[in-house]
């Protein structure tokens, strides 16, 4: 945020709501990242690790997720195509790991290009020793997305007792829990914490699932 204005829950949900809408990256300030270390460490000094604290530490992730999502595709596109990264809207530590994905990406490519170049000039069928490293080669990938994604739901810390973290499938609007404190408005995919009652319910209407 600029000048004295400070960061806040709600302004956190509309870059989130903005950055999952749009396909390119939104504009954000330099200084992003540490506006919400700073509000992070100001609302657990208040109220410790409240709902709200825990809330929105979901929402920054969620928000540098989808940010990496995008400049995944965007380093994978600059290796054939003229991609600005002046243009991409990047936060200076994420400049780095477009580099670095592109340059991947890159080698990646020259790798399949010499594979197919000498595939070319050998009317043989592939080597057995070929195929089966490229068969080693997309058994590790697929353990590695697998695991990826059971890291990203053990990243997520315990809920306080009486209430369980749900991943919302559909938006629902503003609603009192029956710890009688304010939920919502979410909309789908929003990770929150609610009270394992309110949890319960959304789960059987089919607007979230619990996961924890």
């Amino acid at each position: 945020m600029s000048g004295d204005e400070a960061l806040t829950f709600s302004e956190l949900r509309k870059i989130q709501k903005q950055e999952r809408r749009q396909d390119e990256l939104s504009e954000l300030d330099e200084d992003f990242v540490a506006d919400v270390v700073e509000y992070l460490s100001r609302k657990k000094d208040v109220s410790g690790e409240s709902r709200e604290y825990k809330n929105a530490k979901r929402v920054f992730r969620k928000i540098i997720s989808l940010r990496e999502d995008k400049i995944v595709k965007n380093a994978q596109l600059s290796v054939t195509s003229n991609v600005s990264l002046e243009e991409m809207n990047v936060m200076p530590r994420e400049k780095q790991l477009f580099r670095e994905l592109k340059e991947n990406f890159s080698d990646h490519r020259d790798r399949i290009s010499d594979f197919l170049d000498a595939q070319e000039e050998d009317a043989n069928p592939q080597r057995p020793e070929m195929a089966e490293k490229a068969s080693e080669k997309e058994e590790t990938k697929e353990n590695s997305e697998e695991e990826e994604e059971d890291t990203r739901e053990d990243d997520l810390p315990e809920p306080e007792e009486g209430y369980n973290i749900v991943e919302i499938n559909s938006d629902v609007p503003e609603f009192m829990g029956t710890d009688l404190e304010a939920y919502g408005p979410f909309e789908e995919g929003d990770q929150v914490e609610v009270p394992e009652d309110n949890a319960e319910i959304l789960e059987n209407r089919g607007n979230a699932e619990v996961i924890k």
